[in-house]
């Protein structure tokens, strides 16, 4: 009988003991891993379904790279981020209609990534240095990221060098807020080299 509770007395403490361990590494059990966007959404959204949006032959869809110069809009992409929670939190389908849809792991990673919140560019794929211009480095940003039927030169003002050296506080306050505040417009996803590129260019004066 004695031996009976002692083995009792064994397991209770070690289930206790189990139990809180797990207890403390609750969190890390069920943390997972940030969705990266440059190494994971930006795969997604250049290729597979979202073909029309990545060949400058396209006149009728936004471009988020360009195949034929290897080039990719980072911020084209994070502009359309209210498109993607409408297309895949909230099931409205593709913005332009069709049987368009991503595959089921794809669908995965742009859900976990658009509820994350923080879009997690990785701050990584632009390192700034030298003299910046508007015409070489401000301008190629702005045709890819801020114009558009629904942007600039549509609904919404267009701008040029003049009219960006005049809203210079804007586009600061803009910048050292990653976009989530400064913008007439509403907030905006930007990535880390925008970012800097637009910092780096405004600290040199604003050189056209």
């Amino acid at each position: 009988m004695k031996s009976k509770i002692i083995l009792v007395a064994a397991i209770t403490s070690m289930t206790v003991y189990l139990l809180s361990s797990c207890y403390r590494n609750k969190e890390d059990i069920l943390t997972q891993p940030r969705v990266s966007f440059r190494n994971e959404v930006v795969p997604i959204v250049t290729a597979g379904p979202c073909g029309c949006h990545n060949t400058s032959l396209t006149v009728r869809a936004v471009l988020f790279s360009d195949n034929k110069t290897n080039t990719i809009f980072y911020d084209a992409i994070l502009a359309r981020r209210s498109s993607f929670e409408s297309w895949i939190l909230n099931g409205t389908g593709h913005p332009g209609g069709g049987a368009i849809d991503f595959k089921p792991a794809e669908k995965d990673i742009m859900k976990r990534w658009l509820q994350q919140g923080d879009p997690y560019d990785d701050g990584t794929g632009c390192t700034v240095s030298g003299a910046l211009t508007y015409t070489t480095d401000i301008l190629p940003i702005y045709n890819s990221s801020c114009k558009g039927a629904t942007c600039h030169g549509g609904i919404a003002v267009a701008l040029d060098y003049n009219k960006m050296v005049t809203n210079k506080d804007k586009l600061t306050t803009i910048m050292n807020t990653g976009g989530s505040s400064g913008h007439p417009g509403g907030a905006l996803s930007l990535t880390t080299c925008t970012v800097n590129k637009f910092k780096a260019w405004i600290t040199q004066g604003q050189p056209q």
